[in-house]
């Protein structure tokens, strides 16, 4: 299954900012409105892929990520792969994010300023993702 999300993937474990709660007056973590607008984004674009293919991962998958970044800044790559994989256990494709469920045998990131997104490719077979 080949999966793409559109925009660049945001880290969601960067993307915090303390809020107060209005009625209690307690600080709270709150995730940025960028990021959850793109959760949304991506999580339609999931399940239309999920309904699309109809994928049937209930052991192992093994996933490779490309992202195509929107410019030159630097960004660590494992926290988008952490970002996608909220997807995508979110969405229902993959049953959990666990090493017992989750197999990365790679990722990388180029430059595309004019599109930037992020491109999935989960299989439950390696010898089909060498060929």
């Amino acid at each position: 299954m080949k999966l793409t999300l559109s925009g660049q993937t945001p880290s969601q474990k960067n993307a915090k900012h303390i809020a107060i709660n209005k009625r209690t007056g307690q600080r709270f973590p709150m995730t940025d409105p960028a990021v959850k607008q793109w959760q949304l984004g991506a999580m339609m674009e999931a399940m239309v892929a999920k309904n699309k293919y109809r994928p049937n991962y209930t052991d192992k998958v093994y996933v490779t990520y490309m992202f195509y970044v929107k410019d030159n800044r630097r960004r660590d790559i494992d926290n988008m792969i952490a970002s996608c994989n909220d997807i995508l256990v979110k969405s229902g494709i993959i049953k959990d994010d666990s090493w017992k469920y989750l197999a990365i045998l790679g990722a990388d990131a180029e430059v595309d300023s004019s599109n930037p997104r992020a491109v999935i490719v989960l299989d439950i077979s390696i010898s089909d993702m060498l060929e």
